[in-house]
């Protein structure tokens, strides 16, 4: 038995991942289906999940707020930068 369910997505993930289902020759419902009966036969989610790192959580506070920031138009800028 089969029953019908609704999520929502935000529309510019929901267009990539669709187009790359597509490429699978999958609907997005396949997919979720794959997805759900992974989830079933693993008791688990089928992929590593995470929090970032303290050192990370701080990068993006900077990024955010532009501090401690550099933009390297190349890179090879970067490389002498690094000296690489």
């Amino acid at each position: 038995m089969k029953i019908q369910t609704s999520v929502r997505v935000e529309k510019t993930l929901y267009n990539e991942a669709k187009n790359i289902f597509s490429k699978f020759g999958l609907s997005f419902g396949d997919a979720v289906n794959i997805f759900l009966a992974k989830v079933a036969m693993e008791k688990a989610i089928p992929f590593d999940l995470s929090l970032p790192s303290e050192e990370l959580e701080g990068r993006i506070i900077n990024l955010n707020k532009n501090k401690n920031t550099k933009i390297y138009n190349t890179a090879n800028e970067l490389f002498k930068d690094l000296g690489i």
